[in-house]
Formats: structure tokens, C-alpha cells, sequence
């Protein structure tokens, strides 16, 4: 039997996000269809959207509220060097150096798609839930070594905005919005086991930390999420033990965060990108969390701040693909692409998207940065398109 949980009141690493549609931007479609629905129009900037700065300014402080010591980074005296990162490393020979990415079209997906959660595994890229443009439980899987679509299993039921990730080989959905609510966070848990094809239900999240959106990280054999939403966006952190299918509730972010990313690199969980309380709501500071210490240290804010992002890491960076809210172009809708370096302390403005697009999320594989499906303007508007971000020999 389900069970179901509302609220009581998104090394070498796949690392997902999820995507972009708040509240106030819900699809006109019936939100019971599963897997159909016509698209509604619902693409287009809102007014009041600000247009985002070029200069977002150093580092915010602490907002309070958080139990974890925040350690902040001073600004850098004229021609002194960045420091390494306060708090862990890059393994230097675990990550070797990539060449000018390039951008590249994949085989579309067998639907248009957004708001879904992207993972890698056993040389697949799966797609999972999202708006279809209906709310849909079906899961796809892309091969890139025959560059076919294939079904697999559907989920127990209709969801979207999910949190998932790969451990120890299978796929764990953990915490989303059901069917077409934007307030009804769920807090089940979904093991998929790829060589039975199967769905389990594994433990519930804690009462009253359900969440979708989250920005979510493997590392140690757990599944990290901070922030979130539930309705609002929620600063909570927690981690899912797979091999004890328990869940640990950590010091929460320094300020309430969703539709962000994160990821871990030399055994530090780096948070970026996202937003708080709405699409122009962009939270531009960068975390690390010491998972030994569980304390934050503040970084070099992204130089694009933006919600509804996806991301990976790949070569010891960060990468934060897309996003919307963007004042400046009438649909909406980032093109930019940035990534991360926390030996510099830096972030790198990197070649547009092919399509921009918001609402999607990406995962490494094979040394490529998959992105499937997203909508081309702000709010609805999935599409199908697919791409890979490849990188040239240095």
C-alpha cells in the first residue's frame, strides 16, 4: 500500500535540479492529467520581474536562523592571490582538465517536458516526472551510446519539482509536489532498482520537512538536500542514508533557497544559484558545507544570479546551466552558463545555451553534461529539446 505525506502546516558526480514554476505561475491544464494536457500558453515574463543586476555585490551575511556556524571569506587585498577553499580540496588527480566546452543537439525527448528531475545511471541519462505538459508519472531513459529514448517504469503516482539522485546504483526520488499542487509537498521516498524495474517505497522524510526543489548532492553513499520548498520556499538541510534508510536532519542554509543547485567536490557540498520567495527572488551567494563539521562558509557569489537553473559537476567545478527571470529578454529565460572553481574561489562565464531554457536539470556522464527537456519561456512552455555540453582535450 502507498503511503502518502503532506505538510503539517531540484569527484565526478550527477547532481540534479529542479526547475522553475512557483505558485503564482500554474499550469491552466487540468492538474490531474497524467502525461497529457495541451499546453496552456502560460510561457511569457510577468510584470514586475526586476531585471538583474550586473554588479550583485560581495557576500550577504548570515540572515539568522541557522544552527551550523557560517564562517564568512573577507574580500582580497588589491593583487593578493584567492585562497584555497577554507574547508576542503579538489583531488587534482581525480579531475583533469577540460577543454572549451561545446554545446550539442541530442535526439529529442519522446514528449515536451519540464519541471521533471534528471539522473545518471549505468550509462543511461533517466527523466523523471515533471509537466508533459500534463503532470505526469512516467519516467524516460536516454542511451547516448545508441541515442535512443526508452520507458521504464512509472512512478507510484503523477509528481513534479522532485528531488532524486543516483546511489550505489539506483535511483532515489525523495520529496516533490503531487500532481498539480504547487503547495502539497510530499515527503515518500522511492528506491528504482533499473534491473528489476521497479519501484520501492523506502522511509518517509521527517514530519514537517517534505519539500520539493531542493538542491540536492551524493556524497558518502547519502543523498544531500538543502533548501526547498513547501509551498515557500524553506531553508531545511537533511541528509537520506540508503544503506540505513534513515534520515538525518543538518544545520539548515544561512537563508531559505529553491530551484537551486549543489554538488560535491573534494568532500565539500558546494550550494549555488537559486531563489527565495518568487521568480525575482534570485539568491545570489555560494555555499560550502563541511559535512565533517556540517558549518557553511560563504564563497564567491555566481555572477548571473538566477532560480529555476539545473546543474552538474564535472573536472572539480560547479557548472549552473540556464534559469529564468531574466528582465533583460522578452521570454524570460537565461541563456547563460557558468561554472564554479573553488580552488580559485571563482566563477567563469562559459558559451550560451544552444536553447535557453529554465525548468530542466542536467547529469554528468561519461564526462558530458546532459540536459533535457525545460521551457523557453518564463513560467510554461516545455519543449523537447535535448542537448549535450561536450568538452574538448585541453
Amino acid at each position: 500500500m502507498l503511503r502518502f505525506m503532506h505538510p503539517t502546516g531540484a569527484r565526478w558526480l550527477v547532481l540534479l535540479v529542479f526547475a522553475c514554476s512557483s505558485s503564482d505561475e500554474r499550469p491552466t491544464q487540468n492538474p490531474g492529467d497524467v502525461g497529457g494536457g495541451s499546453d496552456q500558453g502560460m510561457g511569457g515574463s510577468p510584470s514586475g520581474v526586476p531585471t538583474p543586476s550586473e554588479d550583485m555585490g560581495g557576500s550577504g551575511t548570515s540572515n539568522g536562523g541557522s544552527s551550523g556556524e557560517v564562517q564568512e571569506e573577507l574580500p582580497l587585498e588589491p593583487g593578493a592571490q584567492n585562497p584555497p577553499d577554507p574547508v576542503g580540496m579538489p583531488d587534482d588527480d581525480d579531475d583533469p582538465p577540460l577543454g572549451p566546452p561545446m554545446h550539442e543537439a541530442q535526439p529529442v525527448l519522446p514528449s515536451v517536458r519540464q519541471e521533471h528531475a534528471v539522473v545518471a545511471l549505468d550509462g543511461e541519462v533517466y527523466v523523471i516526472g515533471g509537466f508533459t505538459p500534463g503532470v505526469t508519472a512516467s519516467v524516460e531513459a536516454f542511451d547516448p551510446a545508441a541515442q535512443s529514448w526508452r520507458s521504464v517504469a512509472a512512478l507510484p503516482f503523477a509528481l513534479h519539482h522532485a528531488n532524486a539522485a543516483a546511489v550505489a546504483g539506483k535511483l532515489y526520488v525523495a520529496g516533490f509536489y503531487v500532481g498539480g499542487s504547487f503547495n502539497d509537498a510530499g515527503g515518500n521516498v522511492y528506491e528504482y532498482d533499473p534491473a528489476l524495474d521497479t519501484w520501492t517505497e523506502r522511509a518517509l522524510m521527517a514530519p514537517g520537512r517534505e519539500r520539493s526543489s531542493s538542491c540536492v548532492a551524493v556524497f558518502d553513499g547519502k543523498m544531500f538536500l538543502f533548501g526547498g520548498a513547501r509551498g515557500g520556499s524553506v531553508a531545511d538541510a537533511s541528509f537520506y542514508d540508503v544503506a540505513a534508510n534513515s534520515w538525518r536532519e543538518l544545520p539548515p542554509l544561512p537563508e531559505p533557497r529553491e530551484h537551486c543547485v549543489a554538488g560535491e567536490i573534494g568532500g565539500i557540498l558546494y550550494v549555488a544559484a537559486g531563489r527565495s520567495g518568487g521568480i525575482g527572488g534570485f539568491e545570489p551567494s555560494t555555499w560550502a558545507f563541511d559535512p565533517v563539521t556540517e558549518t557553511y562558509t560563504e564563497r564567491a557569489p555566481i555572477a548571473t544570479p538566477r532560480g529555476g537553473v539545473a546543474g552538474a559537476v564535472l573536472g572539480g567545478k560547479l557548472y549552473v546551466f540556464g534559469g529564468e527571470g531574466n528582465g533583460a529578454d522578452p521570454s524570460g529565460v537565461f541563456a547563460h552558463v557558468e561554472a564554479f572553481d573553488p580552488v580559485a574561489n571563482a566563477w567563469e562565464a562559459l558559451p550560451a545555451m544552444l536553447t535557453p531554457r529554465h525548468g530542466l536539470a542536467g547529469a554528468e556522464l561519461g564526462g558530458s553534461i546532459y540536459l533535457p527537456g525545460g521551457a523557453t519561456t518564463q513560467g510554461f512552455g516545455a519543449v523537447d529539446d535535448h542537448t549535450v555540453i561536450v568538452f574538448s582535450a585541453p
